[in-house]
């Protein structure tokens, strides 16, 4: 065997692992809902029953995944806005710091709240919220306001809002770190040519820093929407989508009928056409957001 067969059948072997885990943890299950989505099973018995298109029927017929849709899009295209410009406000404005050190530390205070896990961050949001003893209505009656005291994840009128405030200010984590590597790699010429053509301040963000940070603005709107379409959390851990139907989307409604009613078939169902629009909706992101880097 030649030297260099014996170097790639090792390369081969170390990753054997890798990829035998990517096939097993992270194509096997998509591939399965894939199929399954045509079946009803049975978990107890593992007895698969071809259904053909029945469970996509049943689509247009479920009052409950119909009404999830607007939320579902409220709350999407609300995040998408604002995991779109806060992190680039913020990022511009730790881009203009001069002092070297206190951006450095700026940049420190970003990172720090990823250390606390996204579900506790959910129940601190919670304890926020709550009617009677929560942050919200205990400042509004400390202020003289108690009229304003309200249930805000209880409310049919204010829940969806009450969901997009979570996070506030939204200034941490890594989205602001990112845009601002893409600002701190725009050339120093293209820089002082703005400045001498006077192209300084908001002039300069709209027509030299956005144009040239377009690429990481498509990675959050794509990002943005996949997991838009995805996320459940906020749901499973603050409202159950209630009050009535009023903060379901449809991946909690997916979660609910695989694991509350046991009907898999169905919510693979839901989980593909999910799928299908994520997908469209990079494929169109990716052709159509032009870049002006390069």
């Amino acid at each position: 065997m030649s030297r260099k067969m014996r170097e790639s059948l090792q390369a081969y072997m170390l990753l054997s692992p890798i990829l035998t885990g990517l096939l097993i943890f992270s194509y096997y299950p998509p591939i399965r809902g894939l199929a399954q989505a045509f079946f009803e099973w049975i978990p107890a018995t593992d007895q698969w029953t071809f259904v053909g298109l029945n469970n996509f029927s049943k689509l247009a017929q479920d009052d409950v995944l119909i009404a999830s849709v607007p939320n579902m899009l409220i709350l999407l295209f609300g995040g998408i806005l604002i995991g779109v410009t806060v992190p680039l406000v913020v990022a511009e404005l730790i881009f203009f710091v001069k002092n070297e050190k206190l951006k450095y530390s700026y940049r420190v205070m970003l990172l720090v709240p990823l250390v606390v896990p996204g579900i506790v961050g959910l129940l601190v949001w919670n304890f926020i919220y709550d009617p009677n003893i929560g942050l919200i209505n205990s400042l509004l009656d400390f202020v003289g306001l108690d009229s304003w005291k309200h249930g805000w994840l209880s409310d049919s009128e204010t829940v969806l809002y009450a969901m997009l405030f979570l996070g506030f200010p939204w200034a941490a984590g890594i989205a602001p770190l990112i845009y601002l590597s893409g600002l701190m790699n725009i050339p120093t010429e293209v820089l002082d040519s703005a400045r001498l053509e006077g192209a300084t301040g908001w002039k300069r963000v709209l027509h030299i820093d956005i144009p040239l940070v377009t690429g990481q603005i498509k990675f959050f709107i794509v990002t943005g929407m996949i997991g838009g379409l995805q996320d459940f959390g906020r749901q499973l851990v603050l409202t159950d989508g209630g009050p009535g139907y009023s903060s379901m989307v449809p991946g909690y409604h997916m979660y609910k009928q695989a694991f509350t009613y046991n009907n898999f078939g169905y919510a693979s169902a839901i989980g593909l056409v999910l799928f299908v629009f994520a997908f469209l909706f990079t494929v169109i992101s990716m052709k159509y957001i032009q870049s002006d880097r390069g």
